[in-house]
């Protein structure tokens, strides 16, 4: 998603049109995971199914600060109604603590 958003980004621009990446963190009040879930590629895959089954399983038993549907609500509008915006935005206190960490 990262690649395919930036270079859409770059491509658009000429004519006026953004693009960002809104990156939610855990959000277990929504279907966003489960919804997710099925489309991981190589969860068929012997080698790699018990690293993904096991990241997957350590996600869901996280404790600590979510991410709400109205953080990543609020993320989104910012991103429409401020060009200042970066391109990056982080929606949710966990988001937002995972990509300070990154930095």
């Amino acid at each position: 998603m990262n690649s395919i958003t930036e270079t859409l980004a770059v491509e658009l621009r000429e004519f006026g049109v953004r693009a960002h990446l809104v990156i939610p963190g855990r959000t277990p009040e929504t279907r966003f995971g489960d919804n997710g879930i099925p489309h991981l590629r190589g969860r068929n895959n012997a080698d790699y199914a018990p690293m993904i089954d096991r990241v997957v399983a350590q996600m869901r038993n996280q404790s600590g600060p979510i991410t709400h549907p109205s953080d990543v609500a609020a993320a989104i509008w910012r991103c429409a109604m401020n060009p200042a915006s970066p391109f990056r935005l982080a929606a949710g206190r966990d988001a937002e603590a995972l990509m300070a960490e990154a930095e």
